[in-house]
């Protein structure tokens, strides 16, 4: 029973502790138990609670599988019945003592043999008598019992004590102790077990046979301990997980409610210009509309006058009356044309009808409730850099939909396909980079040049500017415009310039008729253009602002960022989506969305969603958003909804 002692240690010395635990009572009537029957999975029920259980789960006994009350492990009932579950004599044996510790007094058994009562004090744990103070002293004075262990009878006697010299007996033969280990049936036996059920079988001395066992339960009491080890971290590492996951949905449900909010700002400014434009179609529909009810009113009242002039002469007039005036009234008549007037009505409320219908496209913005999602990201640093790269310029081949990425400080303008592998490279100061028709136009900031490519990077033509080419964009398949700036040194001149594409060679043809000098005066250090359907917006690097210009030059509107407290900052590169809405870059790392009115639409992209330094930017074949970054020297793509 060495292994109990040890068992025993380690669970708690005391009474007091196990039955703190609950360990001796059933997990199912809640009470100690009576007749504690053990499962393979070592839970312990009373016989008669297992009966019951079993008994509502599983009505056929017979060949019954029911599952653990505690750890709900099926387990299958044996051939026996649920009586062939092992008795756990561990739990009777404790609640042997447990209940020898609740009497309030014992009785002295050795004075009970003199026909006396007295108070019991002690207990010889080789006799297992209880025996008295008196009885005590001598009872370790005799030659038999002086070797004899005595303890005081406290409620926190050692159940190791107590158990290590009370040897449970045979279950089949009650008055013979088990001394020795079956290792065929794998149970303790008494003397008469060999000679009648276990003859022949292999057995050993318990101290030799608890040896083996002991350390194959100790061995199992360390997997049991790490698996308990791996429990508690997959445990752990769940509420972790739990509360990162709580703490990721309420940041979504921030952002969310950060994007709702920017969202109904811009469906609230979208809807003011809708309304406005529709209120000055609807005034000027109904002032003309007007204007005609009043003409025909007055139309009515002479043929009203006509009709009742007529019809008297015809109902009353003599014949030769009538002939007299006949002339006078067919004219009449012919003046008036009566059948325009009906036409004239009908082609009117047609027109009008169309007005009420409210079209959503003309709301002009995508619809923004998701983060950005990053779809691809590529670098174009190569060793053979010497400087940090500046992607100044972007734009995709319609015929490909091939990236053409200019590296203003490194010389370079290379072509990747769409999935960020290199194509091609060519040594050109680049600054931006434009499509014209199947071709691209490239600003040559350095040489002061426009140079025309093919889509294999294979130059065309090339022209001279006045000054430092900066921004280029096309009008359509025969136009482009420009921006030139002073550059460092101040040798050059701000300007802006329309060019014609001549076809054979196809050349750039400044359109000299068409001067931009006065809005050029308005602005201060111009870079990038931008052409739209009717307008073209010019960024002002150096005043934080965006010049939305129609044809002519004139200044039309401003953009100077979301607010006074959230303005625009040295602007980037620029590009339009499907609805001519400006999508523009700044130093503040955000990709700004914004009317053609120079109303703010949203963020399309910001520091939060991995954006470093934006510069150039533009929109692929899928529509989506491409982004180069000034430093990191990386082109990122991001879906545009």
């Amino acid at each position: 029973m060495k292994g109990f002692k040890m068992a025993t240690s380690e669970l708690g010395s005391s009474l007091k502790e196990i039955l703190t635990q609950d360990f001796l009572c059933c997990q199912i009537c809640m009470d100690e138990f009576d007749t504690p029957k053990m499962l393979p999975c070592l839970h312990s029920y009373c016989l008669k609670c297992l009966s019951q259980y079993v008994k509502q789960t599983a009505p056929d006994l017979a060949d019954a599988v029911f599952l653990c009350p505690t750890c709900r492990q099926e387990i299958q009932t044996p051939p026996g019945g649920l009586e062939s579950f092992p008795t756990n004599f561990f739990i009777v044996s404790l609640l042997d003592v447990m209940r020898s510790q609740k009497d309030a007094t014992k009785k002295c058994d050795t004075c009970l043999l003199d026909s006396t009562e007295s108070e019991a004090s002690s207990i010889c744990l080789d006799c297992n008598n209880y025996i008295c103070k008196k009885c005590s002293e001598f009872h370790c004075k005799t030659k038999l019992t002086v070797n004899h262990q005595v303890v005081q009878l406290t409620d926190d006697v050692s159940i190791t004590v107590l158990k290590s010299k009370k040897e449970p007996t045979c279950q089949k033969h009650e008055d013979k102790d088990l001394i020795l280990f079956c290792t065929k049936c794998e149970t303790p036996v008494c003397m008469k077990c060999i000679a009648q059920d276990h003859n022949g079988h292999t057995v050993n001395e318990i101290p030799t046979a608890v040896v083996e066992r002991k350390e194959t339960v100790s061995t199992g009491l360390g997997d049991i301990k790490k698996s308990i080890e791996t429990l508690q971290g997959r445990l752990k590492n769940a509420d972790e997980t739990l509360e990162m996951i709580k703490e990721g949905k309420e940041k979504v449900f921030q952002d969310l409610e950060e994007r709702v909010a920017e969202l109904k700002q811009s469906l609230d400014k979208q809807k003011e210009v809708v309304q406005s434009d529709f209120e000055a179609k609807c005034k000027a529909e109904e002032k003309q509309i007007l204007a005609d009810k009043d003409t025909d009113e007055c139309k009515l009242g002479i043929l009203q006058s006509t009709l009742d002039f007529a019809g008297k002469i015809l109902a009353h007039g003599k014949d030769v009356e009538i002939l007299q005036l006949h002339k006078q009234i067919s004219h009449r008549f012919g003046e008036l044309k009566l059948e325009n007037v009906e036409r004239y009505h009908s082609t009117n409320i047609n027109h009008v009808a169309p007005i009420v219908q409210l079209d959503t496209k003309l709301l002009g913005c995508p619809l923004l409730l998701k983060r950005p999602q990053l779809l691809l990201e590529f670098s174009t640093k190569t060793e053979n850099d010497t400087e940090d790269p500046w992607l100044s310029g972007v734009a995709i081949l319609p015929s490909t939909g091939n990236i053409i990425v200019a590296d203003h400080l490194n010389t370079k303008l290379m072509m990747y396909n769409n999935q960020g592998i290199l194509i091609k490279s060519l040594t050109e100061h680049s600054l931006d980079i434009a499509i014209v028709g199947k071709h691209i136009a490239i600003s040559n900031y350095s040489n002061k040049q426009i140079m025309i490519l093919d889509d294999n990077l294979e130059m065309l033509s090339c022209t001279l500017t006045k000054s430092y080419c900066a921004g280029i964009t096309p009008l359509h398949d025969t136009e482009i415009m420009i921006t030139t700036s002073k550059g460092s040194a101040g040798t050059g001149e701000n300007g802006i310039y329309k060019f014609h594409l001549n076809q054979n060679p196809l050349t750039p043809v400044p359109d000299e008729e068409q001067s931009y000098k006065d809005t050029v005066s308005k602005i201060s250090s111009p870079r990038y253009i931008l052409g739209l359907r009717r307008n073209f917006i010019v960024s002002d690097f150096s005043k934080n602002v965006l010049h939305i210009c129609d044809m002519e030059g004139n200044i039309l509107h401003t953009y100077e960022g979301k607010d006074e407290d959230d303005p625009l900052s040295e602007p980037q590169g620029m590009c339009k989506d499907n609805h001519d809405n400006i999508i523009v870059a700044d130093r503040k790392n955000r990709i700004h969305l914004v009317s053609q009115k120079g109303d703010f639409i949203a963020y399309l992209v910001t520091e939060k969603d991995g954006l470093e330094k934006p510069c150039a930017v533009t929109l692929n074949l899928d529509g989506d958003l491409v982004v180069t970054e000034r430093s990191s020297g990386k082109v990122k793509v991001f879906k545009y909804q």
